[in-house]
């Protein structure tokens, strides 16, 4: 099927094409939408922008560095540039596929973080009817205007948010590249576990909401602050209670419950453990108290 400049549109077929490229992080170059007919190929030739294709139904051929790939309903294929290939529609289940084609030096990066690479360039997708409908609203945004371009870009921008989540569900043990220092991470987590210590926190769960796993974030922490993310809670909460102890009248069990502890029995415990005496001890003992750390050591007066 001839492909055409600009905005294409028939009963089967749907494409823009030689857009903008003003966008220098991310812009999308083209995209399309096709129904192929019965062994329908294209290629092979050598592209100037990445491409990603979509498999909404049927099924067809991939061969790229010499390499073959049986692909299906439901899967997308990465085709870099520069990178000569070629693909078929089945003869008796031909495919129906969606297409986008961006530039810019983003690209790599959410190309990877999105699951695909050179030497696997296919991958089955969860989020499928999301992948559609931004392609399908990429479409409709055909006006090659200031405006539409923004929402061109914003939707690729969307898609590859979709596509990042997907893959991170799929594969949660994937080392991905991440793009923040390790301290960035760290400033965030101390920052929620600074307005969240009375609550229950889980490390793993912290991890997830900031973004990385547990043991990059436990890494970053021991670099940064000297100890891991489980002994700052502990530390932050105890210093929290310490202070409760000696400058209010609170019993015992709201002060637990005040820097996250549900259980009294457990945070006298713990308590007894960082400052040698019990809470109510603690506070008994007033303006003389004498600290100890863990070890017993001697560290000072209030």
């Amino acid at each position: 099927m001839k492909r055409t400049s600009g905005l294409c549109k028939n009963s089967r077929y749907r494409s823009l094409e030689d857009l903008q490229k003003d966008s220098v992080e991310l812009c999308l170059t083209y995209c399309g939408y096709e129904e192929c007919d019965p062994g329908y190929r294209f290629g092979p030739n050598l592209r100037k922008s990445y491409v990603l294709h979509f498999v909404k139904s049927g099924k067809g051929i991939l061969e790229i560095g010499k390499k073959k790939y049986n692909i299906s309903a439901g899967e997308m294929f990465f085709i870099p540039v520069n990178q000569e290939a070629w693909y078929q529609a089945d003869e008796k289940d031909p495919w129906t596929y969606m297409w986008i084609g961006f530039v810019g030096y983003k690209s790599n990066e959410c190309i990877m973080n999105a699951g695909f690479s050179i030497k696997n360039p296919v991958r089955k997708v969860e989020c499928a009817d999301e992948i559609s409908q931004y392609i399908n609203e990429m479409l409709d945004a055909h006006q090659l205007s200031f405006g539409d371009e923004l929402k061109r870009n914003g939707l690729l921008m969307c898609l590859f948010s979709s596509l990042v989540s997907d893959f991170k569900k799929q594969s949660p043990g994937a080392l991905l590249p991440l793009p923040y220092p390790g301290s960035v991470y760290v400033k965030h987590a101390v920052e929620y576990i600074s307005q969240n210590y009375n609550k229950r926190i889980k490390i793993n769960e912290l991890a997830d909401y900031i973004g990385v796993n547990r043991s990059y974030l436990t890494s970053s922490f021991k670099k940064t602050v000297g100890c891991s993310p489980q002994e700052y809670l502990v530390n932050l909460r105890m210093d929290k209670a310490r202070s409760l102890l000696t400058k209010t009248d609170l019993p015992i069990n709201a002060v637990a419950s005040a820097v996250g502890y549900s259980d009294q029995l457990a945070f006298s415990k713990i308590f007894k453990q960082y400052y040698g005496l019990s809470p109510k001890a603690y506070r008994e003992q007033g303006e003389e108290l004498i600290i100890f750390t863990q070890k017993g050591e001697y560290e000072g007066r209030i």
